[in-house]
């Protein structure tokens, strides 16, 4: 027992130490060489000369793509500010960095990251920290699977393919069966919330809503996104494609979603009656974007925060300056 309330006195005084302030610094290098190493090699994953060509020419889309881009860390900021206290700006920053490694690097990779950013940025002890972030998985995942379920049947009726002709039977037998079995473990988790999480109902209530919101308002921009992009496609190819975006993004622990999606839309572009080559061009030109955006602030906002933990601090001993008159050198 006093071995384990001694660990985080430990892991604190170790981290307060020159050696352990070393090792952070050395990892943190390392973490964003290799994660802007990776989205570069990501990159090459694409045809970006074929997909560059076929770029849409309509200015709303990429409007709506950057509000895409911006919505899940914008929910999340506005999440976490109900249960933490914390500045804004560096928060930001953190929140896109956490979207770009949920993403496109590791699913839930980002939690770990917003976590320590978390033990630097908000006043509260480490404990109530994981506890907070154990709590908004569970509450963003009920909310999220719940609009994914109403979202998915809608979609799968409004369609033209079913799930069956989409995935194959038994991969929609799988999918049906996992999202099942994930509903009734929401349903659980809800009933049981008192013992599973900490979060009192108010802001629990508040954070699900946020994230209900966010499901919805986010198929409404793809949808628009892509019928800007094709409009003489009809809006049952997109309710289609949509339901696959649901499934990809339902689907744990896997990187590199809208390539994915990308995969999956250009193999069913037949059954659609759609152009493969357009289809390719369009969620290509998503990727490719979003490859762009995601090197692009991930290297930036990295090299202000390495910035920011280099400048040189000055302080002042406010005592000691009450002393010295206007306009005394003091050495």
């Amino acid at each position: 027992m006093n071995n384990t309330t001694g660990l985080p006195a430990r892991w604190t005084a170790f981290s307060d130490s020159r050696r352990g302030r070393r090792l952070f610094r050395v990892g943190r290098a390392l973490l964003t060489i290799g994660v802007l190493g990776y989205l570069v090699y990501e990159l090459r994953g694409l045809d970006i000369a074929e997909v560059a060509h076929g770029l849409p020419s309509i200015a709303g889309f990429y409007i709506l793509l950057i509000a895409l881009y911006f919505l899940l860390p914008a929910v999340q900021l506005l999440a976490y500010r109900i249960t933490w206290r914390f500045d804004l700006r560096p928060a930001i920053s953190a929140f896109i960095k956490k979207r770009i490694l949920n993403k496109d690097v590791l699913g839930y990779s980002g939690e770990v990251y917003i976590f320590t950013w978390a033990c630097d940025h908000v006043e509260l002890p480490a404990r109530s920290l994981g506890k907070t972030v154990r709590d908004m998985n569970i509450i963003s995942a009920a909310a999220s699977t719940l609009m994914a379920v109403v979202l998915l049947a809608f979609f799968v009726v409004q369609g033209q393919v079913s799930i069956k002709n989409l995935l194959g039977e038994t991969q929609a037998i799988a999918v049906a069966g996992g999202m099942a079995f994930t509903l009734i473990l929401v349903l659980v988790v809800i009933r049981l919330r008192r013992y599973l999480f900490s979060m009192s109902f108010r802001p629990s209530a508040c954070i699900f809503g946020l994230h209900m919101g966010r499901m919805l308002v986010r198929q409404v921009l793809e949808i628009s996104m892509w019928h800007l992009a094709m409009p003489d496609v009809p809006l049952q190819v997109w309710f289609t494609y949509a339901a696959v975006s649901i499934i990809v993004a339902r689907i744990p622990f896997l990187p590199s979603q809208d390539l994915v999606t990308m995969g999956l839309a250009v193999s069913i572009s037949g059954m659609m009656n759609v152009s493969e080559a357009h289809i390719f061009a369009l969620f290509g030109a998503i990727a490719l974007v979003n490859r762009c955006i995601n090197l692009l602030f991930f290297a930036a906002l990295s090299l202000n925060m390495r910035r920011k933990r280099t400048a040189p601090s000055v302080t002042i001993d406010t005592e000691e300056a009450s002393l010295v008159p206007p306009g005394t050198d003091k050495s």
